[in-house]
């Protein structure tokens, strides 16, 4: 009985929360990179919605990144370590992480990787904290999202002061920002509201 109910739950948060919310990040991640000739997700899980921004984007050459290697992908899809990509500089004309790092233990690590990997840009997809409030929604809307995968969620979320600091730390410059960002349906905007979520383009700053 249990386990039914956990099969009715994800069954119906993946058609009225994860399809269309990833329909719209898609488009949102793509308006901000205009054409590309390749693309690299971090984070790309089973690599649809990098699938459909390459494809939208003009991107010949298509490839993700990922922790957790799923059973089913779309696209190819490297296991690395969470920390060091295993690519050379300027690899790939952009990068994209979408939701990826607020879960990573060295945030600013990481996205300093993109930066050294992207040829042109690094397009993240994530969240605004504001307090204590936004911090405990956007770690409850974590734990529903990711529970299917067995994603951690460990609840550390960033102001846009602290995001700032970090591109900055990472030898980045945000050039574009698409902010508020509807993600959600009604009714789940009135609770996930569009203010909590952004997608920024950054720039490499430095290159050595």
């Amino acid at each position: 009985m249990i386990a039914m109910a956990k099969r009715l739950a994800f069954s119906t948060h993946h058609a009225s929360v994860t399809l269309p919310r990833a329909e719209r990040l898609a488009v949102a991640l793509a308006r901000q990179i205009g054409r590309a000739s390749s693309l690299l997700d971090v984070g790309a899980g089973d690599g649809v919605i990098a699938k459909r921004v390459g494809e939208a984007v003009g991107a010949e050459r298509i490839e993700g990144v990922d922790v957790l290697l799923r059973p089913k992908r779309v696209i190819e899809v490297r296991e690395y370590d969470g920390t060091n990509l295993p690519f050379a500089d300027r690899s790939f004309e952009v990068v994209t992480i979408s939701d990826v790092l607020h879960h990573c233990e060295h945030p600013e690590t990481v996205l300093r990787e993109c930066l050294r990997v992207a040829d042109r840009l690094v397009v993240i997809k994530d969240h605004f904290a504001y307090g204590p409030l936004s911090r405990r929604l956007l770690h409850l809307m974590d734990v529903v999202g990711n529970a299917r995968d067995g994603v951690p969620s460990p609840g550390r979320y960033f102001e846009p002061h602290e995001w700032v600091a970090m591109i900055e730390g990472a030898k980045g410059r945000i050039v574009g920002l698409e902010w508020p960002l509807a993600m959600h349906e009604w009714p789940w905007r009135l609770v996930v509201r569009p203010g909590l979520h952004f997608v920024a383009k950054v720039e490499p700053r430095e290159r050595g």
